[in-house]
């Protein structure tokens, strides 16, 4: 349908205000040949054949119907336009014919009509039968035979108002999603007195061999047009001069979806796509080939960007009276989408990931509106708008899975980033204060087997200490003392950070994750929750699953002490879930002073921050250090330290390091934020 532009009729041209009606048929056509009348009951027989040949939009068949009266008034020509009229005012999808009546006088049909603007349209009609000079039953066709109203001249005329799809901006009014018009060269292969001489200009003119290829090869008729590719505005005049100069050239204005910031938003802000037959009859207003939102923001608010076509189903009279309004649908205006996503961060964001898998999730952690949203690899989402089929492909069939959104969909291990929860959970739970120290030794033994501290022995740390440091057995046993004094309390303090659930933010599908606790264990695997299971938790490991936008919605949850719904559209306010975290203000200062020795002279990021310069950042890595089987790493910074306006969230699906690799990352997404 798609290559069907400016023009090519599938079931007709609705477009502006109002369309012609169903024109006046011409007297004087051909008889036809008649078929025999079968044995039986011709009269039944007669009127199923009528029925069957208009559902199945056979004219031809349904010409041999007529009687030789009819045929005389009516030519073939001239029959098949006025359904295929009647369908396109109509907007018909489908129809169903069914005999209800029929006897030597004539017959009556019951005729339920689908269409794309007026729901389901159910009437009866009736048609007359006469004896030809063989003496055979045939139908004496007049207008109203397709609709009781079309009688004295009078017309079916349908006026159409569509929307224009409405926009998609950022924070600053940068379109990330617009309708645009361009200007589409195209083939009429109906037109073509030389191929070699069109192909020979498409090529001349810059279009890829095959996407001339695929232009001649496709399956619609060849009247239609179908196009070859988009011209650019500087080299219209070119255009129009191969036009004039090659037979089967067309030159058309079409309307199109653009995604101006291209792969570096595609995933947050999605595509459309054409509705199939059976989809457009399920959504009242659509029709095949209309664009629906498919992935991201425009499907999350498709209803509202896409608006509802407004249409009038009218009988008029012979001077252009309306006599009466048969069905009737409101226009609804489409709306503009304006999101609190920075399109500059978002670019910068993703720039700085240089094609490695993985996401990125930037917030303001005062108000929790998110300000980019990148996953990596990416794609083209105007590819899906041109119907390229090649680069669609492609992507599909990608072991990458470009396709995949990694910053709401990517499940991973939290990691080292866990250990502000643990470190929460224990402070929280009375079982350690700001003052205890916990040995840091090369190898902790309170479960079997022993567990080794990556980076060996650092004597008795505080959790601030054990934050900076990244120290396993600080937090192994903050993990079994909370197994054997709270069980459940760290879960539960995973949930009060956000994690186990889904955002719930209006236009995100986000994944749940999983935080996993004895209830889970139980039900998922049929056995107890044991130690191990907790102090694997405890540092990020085990079963627990998390997404980049949840940890970077837990650490903003942190900072504000008060896990926060993330805002992604303007004007809308970051809305609590839940109680705020249960600490008090001495714990909180001390996880506080954790996190900022993390990017400190001392701290496990030193490297990409206070050696570089960057002083003021608060963070906490996750990396496969943390445990040999972890192939990811994460990394969560935010500045300013003294009164955080940014904070960012990176992971990235293969590295070693997550304070020397997702760190930077981190941190220059940050600072983009900043404006720095």
């Amino acid at each position: 349908m798609r290559a069907a532009f400016l023009g090519a009729v599938l079931i007709g041209l609705l477009v502006g205000g109002s369309v012609l009606g169903i024109r006046l048929l011409r007297a004087g056509g051909g008889t036809g040949a008649t078929p025999p009348e079968p044995a039986g009951n011709p009269a039944a027989d007669l009127a199923q054949r009528f029925a069957d040949a208009w559902q199945e939009s056979d004219y031809a068949a349904l010409y041999l119907l007529l009687h030789p009266a009819s045929q005389a008034a009516y030519a073939a020509v001239d029959l098949e336009a006025a359904y295929r009229d009647f369908a396109r005012e109509t907007t018909q999808i489908a129809i169903a014919v069914s005999v209800t009546e029929a006897n030597e006088a004539g017959a009556r049909f019951d005729v339920r009509l689908q269409t794309a603007y007026f729901g389901t349209l159910e009437y009866s009609t009736t048609v007359r039968f006469a004896r030809d000079e063989s003496g055979n039953l045939r139908v004496r066709w007049q207008p109203d035979a397709i609709h009781p109203a079309m009688t004295g001249g009078r017309v079916l005329r349908s006026e159409i108002q569509r929307p224009r799809r409405g926009a998609i901006y950022d924070r600053n009014g940068e379109p990330l999603a617009i309708t645009r018009d361009v200007r589409v060269l195209g083939l009429d292969r109906s037109a073509i007195r030389d191929e070699t001489a069109v192909r020979a200009a498409l090529q001349a003119f810059g279009f890829p061999r095959e996407a001339i290829d695929r232009a001649f090869a496709s399956p619609l008729p060849r009247y239609y047009r179908v196009e070859v590719g988009v011209v650019p505005d500087e080299r219209t005049e070119e255009a129009n001069r191969l036009v004039l100069e090659t037979p089967g050239l067309v030159l058309a204005v079409e309307e199109r979806r653009v995604h101006p910031l291209g792969p570096a938003a595609a995933h947050i802000v999605g595509y459309t796509r054409e509705l199939t037959a059976g989809e457009a009859a399920a959504m009242p207003g659509r029709r095949p080939g209309d664009r629906v939102g498919a992935a991201g923001l425009e499907a999350a608010f498709d209803e509202l960007l896409a608006g509802r076509v407004g249409a009038a189903l009218r009988v008029v009279g012979p001077g252009g009276t309306v006599l009466q309004t048969l069905a009737e649908q409101p226009y609804v205006p489409a709306q503009d989408i304006h999101t609190t996503l920075d399109a500059r961060v978002q670019r910068a964001a993703f720039e700085r990931l240089g094609g490695r898998a993985g996401a990125v999730v930037v917030l303001d952690p005062r108000t929790n509106e998110l300000l980019a949203v990148v996953s990596s690899p990416a794609f083209d989402p105007d590819a899906f708008e041109r119907g390229d089929a090649e680069a669609l492909a492609a992507y599909t069939n990608d072991p990458a899975k470009p396709l995949t959104n990694r910053a709401l969909h990517g499940l991973y291990s939290a990691g080292s980033t866990f250990k502000l929860v643990t470190g929460a959970a224990g402070l929280a739970s009375g079982l350690v204060s700001p003052a205890t120290r916990l040995d840091c030794g090369a190898v902790w033994y309170g479960v079997d087997p022993p567990r080794r501290n990556w980076e060996g022995a650092r004597g008795p740390l505080t959790i601030a200490e054990g934050l900076m440091r990244s120290c396993n057995p600080v937090f192994y046993e903050i993990g079994l003392r909370l197994y054997n004094e709270r069980p459940g309390f760290l879960a539960e303090m995973a949930r009060r950070f956000g994690f186990g659930q889904p955002s719930g933010t209006p236009g995100l599908d986000d994944a749940a994750g999983l935080v996993p606790d004895d209830a889970w264990k139980r039900r998922a695997r049929g056995e107890p929750w044991y130690p191990g299971d907790e102090v694997n938790l405890a540092i990020g490991q085990g079963d627990l699953l998390v997404t980049p936008l949840q940890l970077a919605n837990a650490y903003s949850a942190f900072l504000a002490r008060q896990l926060r719904r993330p805002v992604l559209l303007a004007g809308g306010a970051a809305e609590p879930i839940g109680e705020p975290l249960p600490l008090t203000d001495a714990q909180w200062a001390h996880l506080y002073e954790g996190l900022r020795l993390v990017t400190g002279p001392n701290g496990t990021a030193a490297s990409a921050f206070w050696a570089l310069g960057y002083t003021d950042f608060g963070g906490k890595s996750g990396t496969a250090e943390d445990a040999e089987l972890q192939q990811h790493v994460l990394f969560v910074a935010f500045a300013p330290v003294t009164a955080p306006a940014a904070l960012a969230a990176v992971v990235l699906d293969d590295g070693a390091s997550g304070s020397l690799e997702a760190g930077p990352i981190a941190r220059d997404a940050v600072l983009a934020a900043l404006g720095r």
